[in-house]
């Protein structure tokens, strides 16, 4: 009551119920009068008066209402429930848990027994309760594994059928199109023979290039490809587009003396952020530079062909004409002049502004013409800036132009004095971006408008301010780092394909824009996403992938969805995944193609740990995925066989040991066969698991799981041509021919017992159950006779003589049944009562026919029905109730 009272206190003063009705009145004050709320018009003495009605209806001389009318309800029932109540009211469940014979104070042993017992009842309460919790949480962990391994497939699946996939989406639209739209069925049809062309094409090269792996070759893989692309295409710009990419990855890589040449270098981030990564970059720097000078060569090519008039080039095209032809159709006015202060500086040779002729002869990628340009004009520039000229053929001659410190410093300050306070459009733009590309000054400023007309023209001046590595190889000075290769393919990520392809007509070139930055991960996860550009994204991958120049992500680390994952900035491509969805779509038609891509990921071995091993091991997981996905009448071709005589005919997987990095056919057996066996196995799929081991030489686990199959279908008769089918031997590819479980294990167990007189136990229940199985289709087929002397030579069941010929015999028959194997323990039941309806059935026959005078057989019949009889019920507690009463039925027929 204190603590009660206390709380009262602490909660506030209590209120009356004068104060209470006066507060639940406010609380409608702000409800408006058309409130569907009614308002409280009692009063207190009128609640009371009110409650005291109600109290005196429910309960009248001291019986409840309810009550009675329970009596009538559960008396008409026959119940009597005023008997119930008093019983309820009188048990006393005080004693409950009390032991059932009294225990004194003193009888400590009968309270230590007593307590005993309750401590074991408690902890077998807790024993059951925990089992049970255990056995939820066993199940669910196994639902959630097996939810979450197909869930992987599913996403797999969806991943190769993607809506959007050409294939698919052909398919789709012929499927809902309607069936006189043959123009639109044509269509699908041509562009999904197109595809299949160019992958098949695409075949081609791999298969070289497993060839040279194997025989431990290069190849130019990139030019292979390129080879590939220009004989299969039809459509011109999409030619252009891709052979444009390959193009830009030849100037990228070069010429690489060996497969993997880059992968030391790039895959391992501490040696690519050091100076070998440095020069490597500076590498890509230059080769993506003069991709886009060749390219802008053979632009000016164009407009000077297109407007040759205007060009006025001559008839010597030497460098400098054409450069000079192409500044008259780009810098001139409708007036024939040269544009607003261009014209203050003259090249002597052809008359053009000498800044813009410099500019564009080192634009076009012709470093000697530009320094012999600048030579032929060094009165002009000595008077300009007598520096110029030494500075510029320092940096012409750079292999990373990049000028000395001293050099630099010195052009800084010129370049300050006459380009720091002068207006942008003032200045001559060519002169104005020389200096700057020289000094590689003001990164983030913007050029003239007139020099970045282009996404390329932007890119190479870009490309040109990057820099990465010293001229001896060391971390560049602080005024040098504003702007690196990654810097600048940030630039590109942040401004996004829709940028620089506003208009979607051109696919690949946001793709070429990150090849030209070094960004091979996002290029490739960019062209992935494209479905019509997917296959070129494959081959792409692996050719990058060949050169070491595709990082692949550890295990932990890869998206479960994107081919794409970035880590602290860094991207990464899963390979495996796109050569998996790759050969889904070629697996069936050619498991030889399949293999031959999927022995490619084996290129990422030596790739940094853990990677470079689960590489490997994701490369056997997508052997065992082609074998377990072929058809058993594959398993020739991919596996291999062994003819009759025992010798072996080898398969794809002996041809691509080496470069699946398996040393022989047993470390094949260890890691991939016998792990795509216990697949099937688990996924009951027999017969294929029977075939897997069978291959791998498990003699043992084949006849086991072949016991385990005809065990599980012993009962179910099937055609007696079955079991009289010649056999011819072990070969596999028979063997994976064969649908019938009886054909297939007459077969087996011919071949191992003719070869090496292979003999177990396994094998001698296997054939009692071969034996089994063909009684009970003799039996379908009415021949009682026969299959009774069937199960009679199996001598499992006490039908001869001297198994029946006292209780003695029977009894040490019921004995061997311990012995029996579970395959045939399991269908004891159906097989005794099999047995039963055989004699039976013989028994009516001879009974019932107009010979009789073959009473010793009708005897024979009733003696094995009798002994038969004994020895089930010793073994009763192993049938039910039901066969034992038609066994005792049939048995009394037959008496």
């Amino acid at each position: 009551m204190d603590n009660l009272g206390a709380a009262q206190t602490s909660a506030g003063p209590v209120l009356s119920l004068s104060e209470i009705l006066q507060q639940s009145r406010k609380l409608t004050n702000q409800l408006g009068r058309d409130s569907d709320l009614p308002s409280i018009q009692l009063g207190i003495d009128q609640i009371e008066s009110q409650s005291r009605k109600l109290a005196s209806k429910s309960v009248r001389n001291g019986t409840p209402a309810a009550d009675a009318r329970a009596h009538y309800l559960l008396a008409s029932g026959g119940i009597d429930a005023v008997q119930l109540t008093n019983a309820i009211q009188h048990t006393n469940i005080v004693s409950t848990f009390e032991p059932l014979q009294p225990v004194y104070d003193t009888d400590m042993e009968g309270l230590n027994r007593h307590e005993h017992e309750q401590v074991i009842l408690s902890m077998i309460e807790e024993s059951r309760r925990q089992t049970f919790e255990d056995f939820q949480q066993e199940l669910n962990a196994s639902l959630h594994s097996d939810w979450q391994m197909q869930k992987k497939r599913i996403v797999e699946e969806l991943g190769e059928h993607q809506p959007d996939h050409p294939d698919n989406s052909n398919l789709l639209r012929s499927s809902v199109a309607p069936i006189s739209n043959a123009k639109g069925f044509a269509d699908d049809k041509s562009q999904t023979s197109l595809l299949h062309g160019r992958m098949t094409r695409y075949d081609t090269v791999i298969t070289r290039l497993n060839r040279a792996r194997s025989e431990h070759k290069p190849i130019p893989i990139v030019h292979a490809f390129m080879e590939i692309v220009e004989s299969m295409l039809q459509d011109t710009s999409r030619k252009r587009g891709l052979l444009d990419a390959w193009m830009v990855l030849k100037f990228i890589i070069g010429n690489p003396r060996s497969q993997r040449e880059f992968s030391a270098t790039y895959l391992n981030l501490d040696t690519f952020r050091s100076a070998p990564g440095m020069a490597l970059r500076q590498q890509w720097v230059s080769g993506s530079r003069e991709y886009l000078e060749a390219q802008f060569t053979e632009y000016m090519e164009q407009v000077i062909v297109a407007q040759p008039l205007q060009a006025q080039r001559g008839g010597v095209p030497t460098v400098r004409a054409t450069v000079a032809a192409f500044l008259r159709t780009q810098l001139r006015t409708p007036q024939n002049s040269w544009a607003a202060g261009l014209a203050r500086d003259m090249d002597h040779q052809t008359d053009t502004p000498l800044w813009a002729h410099l500019f564009y002869l080192v634009r076009s990628g012709h470093s000697t013409e530009a320094s012999q340009c600048a030579q032929a004009n060094e009165s002009t520039l000595q008077r300009i800036d007598p520096s110029f000229l030494a500075n510029f053929k320092a940096w012409i001659d750079a292999p990373s132009r990049q000028l000395p410190r001293g050099m630099r410093d010195h052009l800084l300050a010129e370049y300050a004095t006459r380009f720091k306070n002068v207006a942008l459009d003032a200045q001559d733009p060519f002169h104005y971006a020389l200096y700057r590309l020289m000094g590689r000054f003001d990164v983030s400023k913007k050029f003239p408008q007139a020099l970045v007309s282009s996404t390329e023209n932007w890119l190479w001046l870009q490309l040109c301010m990057t820099c990465e590595a010293s001229n001896d190889g060391e971390v560049p000075d602080a005024t040098l780092r504003s702007l690196t290769l990654r810097d600048l393919a940030r630039k590109i990520e942040k401004y996004g394909p829709g940028h620089f392809d506003p208009k979607g007509t051109r696919p690949l070139h946001y793709f070429q824009l990150l090849l030209l930055v070094g960004e091979f991960e996002r290029a490739i996860a960019f062209l992935y996403g494209n479905p019509t550009f997917q296959v070129d994204a494959v081959h792409l991958a692996i050719a990058l992938t060949y050169n070491g120049l595709l990082r692949i992500p550890s295990a932990e680390d890869e998206s479960q969805f994107d081919v794409l994952c970035v880590v602290n900035d860094v991207a990464y491509v899963n390979f495996a995944k796109i050569i998996q969805r790759y050969t889904r779509m070629i697996a069936s038609s050619s498991p030889r193609d399949a293999l031959a891509y999927i022995s490619l990921l084996c290129l990422n071995a030596d790739a940094p740990a853990p990677i470079g091993s689960e590489q490997v091991q994701k490369c056997h997981d997508l052997v065992r995925d082609l074998i377990l996905d072929a058809p058993s009448s594959n398993f020739v071709e991919i596996l291999g066989s062994v003819r009759a005589d025992g010798a072996p005919m080898p398969g794809l997987i002996d041809e691509y040991f080496d470069l699946l990095h398996l040393q022989n056919q047993q470390e094949f057996v260890r890691r991939i066969a016998r792990s795509a066996a216990e697949q099937c196995e688990r996924e009951q799929r027999m017969n294929d698991a029977i075939l897997l081991y069978n291959h791998v030489g498990d003699r043992d686990t084949v006849i086991r799981v072949l016991n385990t199959e005809l065990g599980s279908t012993l009962m179910e008769p099937v055609n007696m041509n079955e079991f009289q089918s010649s056999l011819t031997g072990d070969s596999s590819g028979s063997l994976a021919a064969t649908s019938s479980l009886v054909v297939l294990a007459r077969s087996i167990l011919a071949s191992y017992e003719e070869q090496s007189q292979y003999r177990s136990h396994a094998s001698t229940v296997c054939h009692a159950l071969l034996g089994i199985k063909k009684a009970v289709s003799l039996y379908t087929n009415n021949e009682y006779s026969v299959a009774l002397q069937i199960l009679q030579s199996l001598n499992l069941l006490p039908l001869d003589t001297e198994s029946r010929k006292d209780v003695v015999s029977i009894t040490r028959k019921a004995e061997e049944f311990k012995t029996y194997d579970d395959n045939i323990t399991k269908n004891f039941s159906e097989i005794v009562l099999m047995a039963m309806t055989l004699l039976y059935k013989l028994h009516q026959e001879l009974k019932n026919s107009t010979t009789r005078s073959s009473s010793s057989v009708l005897y024979e019949y009733r003696a094995q029905a009798r002994a038969l009889m004994m020895w089930a019920g010793m073994l009763r507690f192993r049938m039910s109730n039901e066969t034992y009463s038609q066994l005792t039925r049939l048995d009394v027929y037959i008496h």
